[in-house]
């Protein structure tokens, strides 16, 4: 079973954020200040500049967990530095190191591990919204494939190993307070920049004389290939981080 739900979960949750988040945080932004000779007019300066945060700087450090083609089952280390209105930063996942839902993990997939590296910047605007743009680096090892078609084809094993490069843009919103912060990459477009997939064959049986249709085996494998290097191509949303900001 590969990540096929991945897509649609992703427009449902887009979906739920327009229809809920976004219509609450613009309807409070522009409810007027009224008037009154008992509030201190500093203070109603200050709530209603566009200053996003009352620092201007700081560092970053979370965990980044969400609709992510390599965070579904393993969340990232996100490190960070923010002057304004700028942020800059790096996100690391590996599922050997750290992961969420294992045991499906395993039921689904088999033996696999499932990770990458990520280099972000933003740029923020308005009330605490962002524009961000990310250089990405996916991957997915799967060992211990099959591919079984008694009693008239062969039987094989094999591992896959798919790695892909993306570019991603997108927009999000963050916030913070005395030492901590939430941010949420709304959503991340990818554009490919490059791909690649090895395959190693552990043994097989569909080159034997008696069978004679290794041509079925690589066909199989690379229709997996291909269909990996989609799944990793995809978009992501909803990239929640929490953690410390000082």
């Amino acid at each position: 079973m590969r990540l096929a739900p991945y897509k649609s979960f992703g427009r449902l949750y887009i979906l739920i954020y327009f229809l809920t988040f976004l219509q609450t945080v613009y309807s409070q932004s522009e409810l007027p200040i009224d008037e009154d000779p008992y509030l201190d007019p500093d203070g109603i300066k200050a709530l209603s500049s566009n200053q996003g945060f009352s620092e201007n700087q700081g560092i970053l450090i979370g965990i980044l967990y969400g609709l992510h083609p390599a965070l579904v089952f393993s969340p990232a280390l996100s490190l960070g530095y923010y002057n304004e209105p700028f942020a800059v930063g790096v996100e690391i996942s590996d599922s050997d190191k750290l992961e969420f839902w294992s045991k499906q993990k395993k039921e689904w997939l088999g033996p696999s591990r499932f990770g990458g590296s990520t280099v972000f910047g933003k740029l923020f605007f308005g009330q605490n919204m962002y524009l961000v743009s990310a250089y990405e680096k996916r991957f997915a090892h799967l060992t211990n494939r099959s591919y079984d078609r008694p009693p008239k084809g062969g039987k094989a094993r094999f591992n896959l190993f798919a790695e892909t490069t993306v570019a991603s843009f997108g927009f999000g919103f963050m916030d913070y307070g005395r030492i901590g912060f939430m941010s949420i990459d709304i959503l991340r477009w990818s554009m490919m920049l490059s791909q690649s997939a090895q395959s190693e064959i552990l043994w097989e049986t569909w080159s034997s004389p008696e069978i004679n249709r290794y041509e079925d085996l690589q066909d199989n494998i690379q229709t997996r290939k291909e269909d990996w290097h989609d799944t990793l191509d995809s978009p992501s949303t909803l990239l929640i981080t929490v953690g410390l900001f000082f």
